[in-house]
């Protein structure tokens, strides 16, 4: 993955830091776009201790005028994405009656029509090229539903439907594209790394930090066997494979350890 171009959302903090320090350990050079920018600095930081060249951008994923911004920013520095990471996302904890159309949108705005986007935007790149990879990540809340979460839940069944369909389409053209979730609790898609901090070391302890799911990046990113697109990962499984066997793992063993299609 020697100077392959990623772009990878929400990058400051949780999941998608550790997507950004695992494609820094492959030499990626990553495009990291999130809203915030103290915490995208420190991923930037991270990224390159590992080695990476780095571009952090800021950009409200709300706004399509700003996703155009930062393609451009990232065309013109380097050229068009090979590998988009769909990570960033917000949750809003509110019973249905509560969910008014200002939650709805902001939630819907982010987790799905962003991702639609973004997504249209680099896959005509990538069809022009015949490669390209698309990462999204799924969760849970993409295939049961939990109570306070219905906004959240109605985005993240939208992704299933809408990368599982994609995947049908793109394969045969030559581009990846995967579905993930993570496999083991993460601390709340809202949260802060000074809330997280701040919390007693106890209840830091019931989740996973984000450096637990790089390797999983790492090799979706740059996995060459198409028999794979299309399916849905759990990350920290396949993270934990990557670590006992390394890079080369075979794409039927990455399966039949990590392949999800219901939790």
């Amino acid at each position: 993955m020697v100077d392959r171009i990623v772009l990878v959302t929400g990058s400051g903090r949780g999941i998608g830091r550790g997507a950004a320090l695992g494609l820094a350990r492959r030499r990626a050079r990553l495009a990291l776009l999130d809203v915030t920018d103290d915490e995208l600095d420190r991923t930037a930081d991270l990224a390159r201790a590992e080695g990476a060249d780095v571009l952090p951008l800021r950009a409200d994923l709300r706004r399509r005028e700003e996703i155009d911004r930062a393609l451009a920013t990232i065309t013109g520095a380097w050229g068009a994405p090979d590998v988009l990471v769909n990570n960033a996302a917000v949750l809003h904890l509110k019973a249905f009656e509560d969910t008014d159309p200002g939650v709805w949108h902001d939630t819907i705005a982010v987790n799905l029509d962003a991702v639609y986007y973004l997504t249209w935007r680099v896959y005509r790149e990538m069809l022009a090229r015949g490669r390209g990879h698309i990462l999204s990540m799924s969760s849970n809340a993409g295939v049961r539903p939990f109570a306070l979460e219905t906004a959240y839940c109605a985005a993240k069944y939208g992704i299933e439907g809408l990368f599982r369909s994609l995947a049908l389409e793109a394969t045969g053209r030559g581009v990846f594209v995967a579905l993930c979730t993570p496999g083991k609790t993460t601390k709340p898609t809202s949260m802060t790394d000074a809330a997280f901090a701040a919390l007693p070391v106890d209840d830091q302890r019931r989740y996973a930090g984000p450096e637990v799911f790089a390797e999983a990046f790492g090799y979706l990113a740059a996995v060459s066997d198409l028999t794979l697109s299309g399916r849905r990962f759990d990350l920290f499984a396949l993270a934990e494979l990557v670590r006992e066997q390394g890079w080369s793992v075979p794409g039927a063993l990455a399966l039949q350890r990590a392949e999800r299609d219901h939790v």
